[in-house]
């Protein structure tokens, strides 16, 4: 390939055993150096340029010059001693030629060449965390090592579980690092964290979802029991090594120390003895210094700990491990701040509860369906067509990223037509089982139908695939209209008519006789609109059943949301209760005035969360300067008094104190009828300050 490193690939020729041994030899897409570059970069292997040195080999640094370009690479020569061998060689080149994600290390070539084995890859400058959390060494410039923040040792947890997370979820088959400890994490000269050395990963086989039998590989201190004992391999593994990184970031030191007291010796027994009793503050790193605050430090210890469950089934997925860093470090960085108005609360991070040891569970399957088997009950499939796999194929050209919609870390939506060509579909397509989300979207869709809730129309379960397939919502969702620029601006009008059919919905779900349900998921991208823009509440997978007897005081779960939506009160509380989808809707209501997203990191100051934003607008008296520019001179005044009492009466802090959803929609009704009235007796056009609106400071603010 001229012109990069002087780099070529490797044709079929210079394939080895090795290669031809491997399922689909080398990946066409990794180049080949050959030795002579190797050898020139590293000055002949040089002692002087080594880096580091591993069960595989040293690692030496290297500058890599063909004339046009010049890259700074570490290079990792196979010892011809070593027990890991070719086979873990070419696992590497395998894996990494297919990889790219800006949490892990980046393979730029290989070489294999007159017996040498060698992996060329980006340069990472600040070398190790272990180096950086609990050895004595200088950097390169002969400086002691910085150190380690805690909100900087935060956001390092965080890159390392996003790279551990799209490994596990993020590929077509997943896969499992199996050597996961603080020596693989790398530090750039950013201090992001990349994770590193695939030489022991595994691919999960297309037969399971769950776990496989293989030999028992990883570094001592950091072995999952189960994994030790069983050989069953699972991704829990890695969430296993990777809480004992966790411990190693809070505590400042190696998993095993043989240099401290019996019963300090290995850090798990050790720091959980501490957790158990409440005692953080026992082994907290000396060097953080109180910095930490108490909060973020309880998040992050309970998460830690939960990783290091004796049985897999009740350790939380990289996913959630990531949700729960952002939480910690949300938390930490709000320190003093999280008192105080609605306005100064939490901003919706995905996050969890007090008592996060509480997963989800849905009958026997634990996440990820864990007997591999069929997750939909008889009842469900009783209830509805169930659809071939070669159906869905059909419909969608074989998923067809044309035909995609969005994606996140759970599904893929995907546009459809089924029935012969007549009728237009959005299809549900789960990475992987999941029993707990599956299981409410499906409670949802067992209560009788409502003119406001997206309705299921049918399901595909086949050769471990869960599809779910609806009707199609031809106008897409209400967040396309308030922030696409594709779309004409919607009418005031119809802004209220798509709230009440919202409130309506919802009203639905926490009032039903038979079963009532929490959304725990309202935002503006999960408000449908069909073709005649009547709107519908769509995406169930994290709606909780709600039993009667517990409707006021409400039930411990784990806490999900989204950024700018979430209810701050269910950070704290951890319960949930229909007043989280109260205070989630105030802030669509909020949203659909202002045209503004209710969490925008790149706004100014107090100008991030849409809540605050408004909240000291109306304090100031610059309420236009808010609420979208289109709808000024276009609101009755008394409606929009009216529609902002509501919106903040959502909004406070206390749920005992926000409005029912019948509250909320019989007000939106009025408001209506406010608007329609005044429509229909003054000529429109009039511009109108909301600042101008007689009585608008006496809205209670």
């Amino acid at each position: 390939m001229p012109g990069y490193l002087g780099l070529q690939y490797a044709g079929e020729g210079n394939r080895t055993s090795w290669e031809i041994a491997l399922d689909g030899g080398v990946d066409q897409f990794c180049p080949f150096i050959p030795l002579s570059k190797i050898l020139k970069a590293t000055n002949d292997f040089d002692e002087k340029l080594v880096i580091g040195t591993g069960g595989f080999g040293k690692v030496y640094k290297a500058i890599i010059d063909d004339g046009a370009t010049t890259t700074v690479a570490a290079i990792k020569r196979l010892n011809a001693e070593s027990n890991q061998g070719g086979g873990e060689f070419w696992t590497e080149v395998k894996l990494l030629s297919k990889l790219r994600h800006t949490n892990l290390v980046s393979l730029i070539g290989y070489c294999n060449e007159h017996q040498e084995m060698v992996l060329v890859y980006e340069y990472i400058a600040r070398g190790t965390l272990t180096n950086h959390l609990y050895k004595t060494r200088r950097d390169e410039s002969g400086g002691n090592r910085s150190h380690l923040t805690w909100a900087r040792r935060l956001n390092i947890c965080l890159d390392a579980a996003l790279g551990l997370d799209y490994l596990h979820n993020g590929t077509e088959q997943g896969i499992i690092h199996r050597d996961v400890k603080s020596t693989n994490i790398l530090l750039d000269e950013n201090l992001v964290a990349k994770v590193s050395d695939f030489g022991m990963s595994k691919r999960i086989p297309c037969y399971t979802t769950t776990h496989f039998t293989t030999n028992v590989k990883g570094t001592f201190g950091y072995f999952d029991p189960e994994y030790f004992l069983t050989k069953r391999l699972t991704k829990k593994s890695d969430v296993y090594a990777f809480g004992v990184v966790l411990l190693e970031v809070l505590c400042g030191r190696p998993p095993i120390d043989t240099r401290l007291e019996e019963e300090q010796i290995s850090l798990i027994r050790w720091a959980q003895m501490y957790i158990k009793k409440g005692k953080i503050e026992r082994i907290i790193d000396p060097s953080l210094n109180g910095e930490a605050t108490p909060q973020s430090l309880k998040y992050f210890a309970e998460l830690a700990n939960k990783c290091l469950h004796t049985q897999p089934k009740d350790r939380p997925t990289m996913a959630e491990v990531v949700e729960n860093l952002d939480i910690a470090l949300a938390s930490h960085e709000r320190k003093g701040r999280l008192q105080g108005t609605t306005s100064k609360a939490f901003w919706g991070i995905k996050i969890v509860p007090k008592g996060m040891n509480r997963w989800w569970r849905a009958g026997k399957g634990n996440g990820p369906n864990d007997g591999g088997g069929p997750i939909l009950d008889d009842l469900t499939r009783s209830l509805y067509p169930r659809f071939s796999l070669a159906e869905i194929r059909a419909a969608t050209n074989d998923f067809n990223v044309g035909l995609l919609i969005s994606q996140d870390s759970l599904f893929r939506l995907f546009k459809g037509c089924m029935v012969e060509g007549t009728r237009a579909v959005i299809i549900k397509q789960y990475k992987y089982s999941r029993a707990v989300e599956v299981s409410f979207e499906i409670g949802v869709q067992s209560l009788p139908h409502h003119p406001n809730i997206v309705s299921l129309i049918g399901f595909c379960e086949e050769k471990h695939q869960l599809i779910l397939v609806y009707d199609y919502m031809v106008n897409g969702t209400l967040r396309s209209h308030l922030h696409g620029s594709d779309n004409d601006p919607l009418i005031w009008k119809k802004r209220l008519e798509i709230c009440i059919d919202t409130a309506r919905g919802l009203e639905y779900l926490h009032m039903n006789p038979e079963q009532q349900f929490v959304h725990r998921a309202i935002k503006s991208k999960n408000v449908l609109l069909d073709n005649e823009w009547v709107a519908k509440i769509g995406n169930f997978d994290f709606a909780k059943l709600i039993p009667t007897s517990m409707a006021t005081e409400g039930v411990e779960t784990l806490v999900c949301g989204t950024l700018g939506y979430s209810d701050p009160e269910y950070l704290y509380a951890g319960k949930t209760t229909t007043k989280i989808d109260v205070y989630s809707f105030g802030v669509v209501l909020l949203e659909v005035l202002c045209a503004k997203r209710p969490f925008n990191p790149s706004r100014n100051g107090d100008e991030v969360s849409l809540v605050e934003w408004f909240c000291i607008c109306i304090e100031r008296g610059t309420i236009d300067e808010v609420i979208d520019p289109y709808l000024i001179g276009k609101i009755a005044p008394a409606c929009f008094m009216y529609y902002v009492n509501i919106a903040l009466s959502c909004v406070v802090e206390e749920g005992i104190q926000r409005p029912s959803m019948n509250d909320v929609l019989l007000r939106l009704q009025i408001s209506l009828q406010l608007q329609e009235a005044w429509e229909n007796s003054v000529e429109m056009g009039d511009e109108l300050h909301m600042a101008d609106v007689p009585g608008w400071r006496m809205l209670g603010i």
